[in-house]
């Protein structure tokens, strides 16, 4: 990935915030000579750095899984908040008008080695985590227990437990920070007041808390 300095996150806190939000990854994989993508919901455990691990699991007729093994290198991207840029949000333009449209995005790559389980454990386990995590917000969330024992473990018998050991991380938060105070705040404020998508709203927000201060 492209990443300037002044866009680098190095924050793991906010990096670990932005994965919770947004837990649905897009995986990386070879196959054969070519990639291939998935998408699915992954669980951080812990703060993202080398050692720590995203958990998940596939449908078993999802061929993912047998791209797994000792080894096997594994890309996790995560896309938080994104928004359209128009260079008429920013004050500079009234004065000089070298300004350009770009694109702001949250984004966070995750590198490491994909593993894949059979065993009927680990697989509730991971589905236990992920309900967990996902359930949390609703007034009576959801639990395992709730299904019959029988229809879940034919339910847990259709699936693989996958997870991703962590190498690396890189995370990329392009939000107007090489823009001056005033364009950013122009872009903010454009963002917050459009009423757009939700998308956009939420990098508006971003940019308005002050995180990228002169």
């Amino acid at each position: 990935m492209y990443l300037p300095a002044h866009f680098e996150q190095s924050d793991p806190q906010a990096v670990a915030e932005a994965i919770v939000r947004h837990p649905l990854a897009t995986l990386v994989t070879r196959q054969g000579e070519d990639l291939a993508a998935d998408h699915l919901p992954l669980l951080l455990e812990g703060l993202p750095a080398a050692g720590a691990r995203l958990i998940g699991h596939v449908a078993l007729a999802n061929d993912v899984w047998r791209r797994a093994g000792e080894g096997a290198r594994v890309l996790a991207v995560f896309q938080g908040p994104h928004a359209y840029v128009s260079p008429n949000w920013y004050p500079s333009k009234r004065e000089h008008h070298r300004v350009v449209p770009t694109y702001n995005y949250v984004t966070v790559h995750v590198h490491g080695t994909l593993h894949a389980s059979h065993d009927s454990a680990v697989k509730r386990s991971a589905v236990e985590a992920l309900t967990a995590r996902m359930e949390g917000a609703q007034p009576a969330p959801w639990k395992l227990a709730d299904a019959p024992a029988d229809y879940l473990e034919g339910m847990l018998a259709a699936i693989v437990a996958i997870e991703l050991r962590i190498d690396r991380v890189e995370a990329k938060w392009k939000a107007s920070q090489n823009r001056s105070t005033d364009d950013r705040a122009g872009v903010a404020g454009a963002l917050t007041r459009t009423g757009g998508p939700d998308s956009a709203q939420q990098m508006g927000a971003l940019i308005e808390r002050g995180l990228f201060s002169d």
